[in-house]
């Protein structure tokens, strides 16, 4: 996604993540480190060339509050009264800076004047755009920021299967037509930083429920988290499914591949993937089902070699299972706040 910051507006690409709150991209002069940005993502942000720049002090609200609620320890630069920040992500990637505002612009007429965001100093960032857009429940993140300027708390994406297709992404209203949904839930260790959350029930490849206690579903809630790639699931489900969805690719020819504890892997023995004649795997939750495509279940490696994007939960965080974007990548997905609702239609892009 294209954002512009700053006056004249720096336009950088940045990655949508409904997991975080806090957002930020990395700027001049980043006396530490700094990753790698393509120069398809923008000119590095540098606050020096922006006449509306503004620091965030380190005793005002907005200092303490992201302080608290992100759970880091006070920060202050205060030789130039300029609020610190780091942030850790599950990945181990990481960002730390100073809290700034400026002038944020999305598109040719809508602006937002004050928006806060990171400024990254130092970072370790596998991607090569400019930073992070956080769709957090926090009254810092980037879609609480903007949403307050329309009249209904929601938004959608979609994310494209490929690069041949066009993404989307839109704030406040939308059209409810052919879209399923699912109860939507905010919660969190922080009562002002939750997470969305929805509750899986069930799940099924080529119609078979998976060898496991489904009261397991229960114990826990499903993370949505575009900023994560693959799914994490409980790792007994994770032995299920490993378990039926090997028998069911070994029914279709292919040779199971040695790829770790955490990894499902296949090889075509006729030496190509034939995407039409997969297993079907189906993910029940409360009220609907979610059916995924063959390209959301399995990611290409080599022209011959498939992996799935399952993962167990302990490759990830033990105990949380996530949704991630691979699985939803084509559909469109709406986050309704303002009802509580989760929302999905396939092959939207």
């Amino acid at each position: 996604m294209a954002i512009g910051l700053g006056t004249p507006a720096f336009v950088n690409l940045v990655t949508i993540d409904t997991g975080s709150t806090l957002s930020w991209v990395q700027c001049r002069p980043c006396p530490i480190r700094c990753h790698n940005q393509d120069e398809e993502a923008g000119r590095i942000f540098d606050p020096l060339q922006s006449s509306t720049y503004q620091s965030v002090g380190c005793s005002t609200e907005d200092c303490g509050y992201v302080h608290e609620t992100l759970g880091i320890p006070f920060g202050c630069n205060e030789e130039q009264d300029s609020c610190l920040y780091s942030l850790r992500y599950a990945s181990e990637e990481y960002t730390a800076g100073s809290l700034v505002k400026d002038k944020l612009t999305l598109g040719n007429n809508f602006s937002i004047d004050d928006f806060m965001f990171g400024c990254s100093g130092d970072d370790r960032y596998n991607a090569a755009d400019a930073g992070i857009i956080g769709f957090g429940g926090a009254t810092y993140s980037f879609f609480r920021q903007v949403v307050r300027h329309t009249n209904y708390t929601a938004f959608s994406h979609c994310f494209p299967g490929n690069h041949r297709n066009g993404g989307f992404l839109s704030i406040g209203p939308y059209d409810r037509y052919s879209l399923q949904f699912i109860p939507l839930v905010e919660y969190g260790s922080h009562g002002d930083n939750p997470v969305y959350a929805i509750q899986q029930l069930d799940m099924m490849v080529d119609g078979i429920r998976l060898e496991v206690d489904p009261s397991i579903y229960a114990t826990r809630m499903t993370i949505l988290d575009s900023g994560t790639i693959d799914t994490f699931i409980l790792s007994p489900v994770f032995r299920a499914f490993d378990k039926t969805i090997t028998a069911a690719m070994l029914a279709k020819g292919y040779a199971r591949e040695t790829a770790g504890r955490n990894k499902i892997c296949f090889t075509s023995t006729s030496d190509s993937v034939n995407w039409r004649d997969m297993p079907t795997v189906e993910m029940k939750f409360v009220r609907s089902i979610l059916k995924l495509p063959s390209e959301n279940v399995f990611y290409r490696v080599s022209a011959d070699k498939i992996c799935s994007t399952f993962q167990p939960d302990v490759a990830g965080l033990t105990g949380v299972p996530i949704l991630g974007n691979r699985a939803t990548r084509s559909f469109r997905v709406v986050y309704d706040i303002q009802d509580s609702k989760f929302g999905f239609q396939a092959g939207a892009c």
